[in-house]
C-alpha cells in the first residue's frame, strides 16, 4: 500500500514538473506612442468672430470645432514557429495621436476679457482631449499586458488570431469609454468647452 501511494505521488510530481506554462511569460511589450500637434491660424477681433470663422472653414480644419483629435491603436507580434509551438518573442503596441488646435494670430490686439474667454475655451479643449488621451494610453498598457500573456499556441496563425481577438476587445472597451466621457461631459461643454451664445 505504501509503495502504491509513493508511486502515484511520484507520477503526479513528474507530470507537474514536465508541464509547460499555458501562457507566455517574460515577453517584452514595447509601446510606440507618438503625438502630433498641428496648429491652424484664425484671426479676428474677438472670440465670437473666431467661432464664426472656424465654423465656416471647419471642413478643411477641425470640422467646425475649436479643436480635434484623432487616435490610432495597432499591435504587432514578433513570433517564431518551432516544432512544438509558436514562440512569442516580442509585442509592439503602436499609438498615433493627432491633435489639431487653433492659433489666434492677433490675440495680442484683443481686449483682456476676450483673451481670457479664449484661454478658457482652449484650456477646456485640452482638458477634454487629455481625458481621451488618458483612456487611450490606459488601453495601450492593458493591450500590451494581455498580448504579452497570450495562451501558448502551436500554430503562429492561431496566436495571431488570439491577439486580434484581444485587440478588438480592448478597442471596443476604449470606444465605450470614449462614448461615456462624451455623455458625461456633454461633449466637453460641462468642462467649459462652449461657444459664445448666438454663434
Amino acid at each position: 500500500m505504501v509503495s502504491k501511494v509513493f508511486m502515484v505521488a511520484l507520477m503526479l510530481y513528474a507530470a507537474t514538473a514536465g508541464a509547460e506554462s499555458s501562457h507566455y511569460t517574460g515577453i517584452k511589450a514595447v509601446p510606440d506612442i507618438k503625438v502630433d500637434f498641428q496648429f491652424y491660424r484664425v484671426s479676428g477681433p474677438d472670440v465670437a468672430s473666431l467661432a464664426r470663422q472656424m465654423t465656416s472653414a471647419g471642413t478643411a480644419r477641425a470640422n467646425g470645432h475649436i479643436g480635434m483629435a484623432s487616435y490610432q491603436l495597432s499591435w504587432q507580434l514578433q513570433t517564431r514557429p518551432e516544432a512544438q509551438r509558436c514562440e512569442l518573442e516580442q509585442v509592439r503596441v503602436t499609438t498615433r495621436i493627432k491633435v489639431m488646435v487653433p492659433n489666434w494670430m492677433d490675440k495680442a490686439k484683443a481686449s483682456a476679457a476676450e483673451r481670457q474667454k479664449w484661454d478658457k475655451l482652449v484650456a477646456a479643449m485640452f482638458d477634454y482631449e487629455s481625458r481621451h488621451k488618458d483612456i487611450l494610453l490606459e488601453s495601450v498598457s492593458q493591450l500590451g499586458i494581455q498580448l504579452a500573456q497570450l495562451p501558448v499556441e502551436r500554430d503562429c496563425a492561431a496566436l495571431e488570431y488570439q491577439a486580434w481577438q484581444r485587440g478588438q476587445g480592448v478597442l471596443a472597451s476604449s470606444r465605450q469609454r470614449f462614448s461615456q466621457l462624451q455623455q458625461q461631459t456633454d461633449h466637453g461643454r460641462k468642462l467649459g468647452l462652449n461657444w459664445p451664445k448666438g454663434i
